[in-house]
């Protein structure tokens, strides 16, 4: 990830080179080798996975390189651990802190792994209420089976759940629905990680919490904070909350946000956005040609 923007943009190469130090060592020789082994560590493994701490680096310094270029972003948001990054770019944190954090958020979801094996599902073809529904029936015999965001303008959704609840709650869906197993180990956002959250709310309970230059809209609750303590009680609950990101999104357009640039790797947030009011637009930067596109568009068509 991020090894074609970074011979192709500088700046981003740049940005990529001063991580501070609380990341890990051989973090940007991980981001473009694409070590397997470092990214998608079996849970058992002794070395935590690092592939959150490449997403937040990439989108850093994507984000990084288009303000130095001179794109000047009105608010900052995140979905799941992007809301780190969020907080750090927007200046609420200290991007040591954010990195510090990840790992943590890495290692204490691991170990969530290991003692109480879960997993995340992606669901297409069936309504928010059919999920929940779908949900309540899986863990009807005892355990937990919620649903972790809903999309409905695509008609999917994520569900996270104890593992031995999968085969019930396929079965409750109705037939037409298709069910892909996320990439990801652990039922991340749903109640089986509130110890995870815990510790991270710890962590936040000993940082420091600035003014952000510009708001941060979290996705935990859907609305937009500035204040240093209302960031502090919304920052672990990028953990163990459902993800609001539809509401999250028509908050930000109801305050005049028209322009929506996704900052990570390929196209995780954008294909989500369907339907949008006239005038409003998505841009990506996952490519050398779309990040070219995106700062032509964004310098208002001016040579990138």
């Amino acid at each position: 990830m991020g090894k074609a923007l970074s011979e192709a943009f500088p700046a981003v190469g740049r940005a990529l080179s001063v991580l501070p130090p609380q990341a890990s060592p051989r973090l940007k020789e991980f981001m473009m080798g694409g070590h397997e082994d470092k990214l998608f560590p079996a849970p058992d493994s002794p070395y935590p996975s690092v592939f959150f701490e490449v997403t937040i680096a990439l989108s850093l310094a994507v984000a990084d390189a288009l303000r130095a270029a001179g794109c000047a972003p009105d608010c900052a948001a995140g979905r799941s651990v992007g809301e780190f990054s969020a907080f750090a770019f927007a200046g609420a944190v200290k991007r040591g802190f954010c990195f510090e954090t990840v790992k943590e958020f890495s290692r204490l979801g691991q170990r969530n792994c290991l003692q109480r094996p879960s997993l995340l599902v992606t669901v297409y073809g069936v309504s928010p209420a059919q999920l929940r529904r779908a949900c309540r029936a899986a863990a009807s015999g005892g355990g937990v089976c919620e649903l972790v965001n809903s999309y409905s303008l695509l008609n999917s959704g994520v569900a996270g759940m104890d593992a031995g609840l999968e085969a019930a709650f396929r079965a409750a869906l109705p037939r037409r629905a298709r069910v892909r197993r996320c990439r990801e180990v652990g039922a991340f956002h749903t109640s089986l990680f509130a110890d995870t959250a815990r510790s991270v709310a710890r962590l936040a309970a000993g940082a420091s919490f600035s003014r952000p230059a510009i708001p941060v809209y979290c996705a935990s609750d859907g609305r937009r904070h500035s204040s240093p303590a209302a960031l502090r009680g919304r920052f672990y609950r990028a953990v163990d909350r459902p993800v609001l990101w539809e509401e999250t999104l028509g908050a930000m357009l109801r305050d005049g946000i028209n322009t929506f640039v996704e900052l990570a790797p390929g196209a995780m947030l954008t294909e989500f956005i369907c339907r949008l009011p006239p005038g409003a637009e998505v841009l990506r930067t996952d490519t050398p040609e779309n990040y070219r596109s995106t700062l032509q568009r964004l310098l208002g068509g001016r040579r990138a």
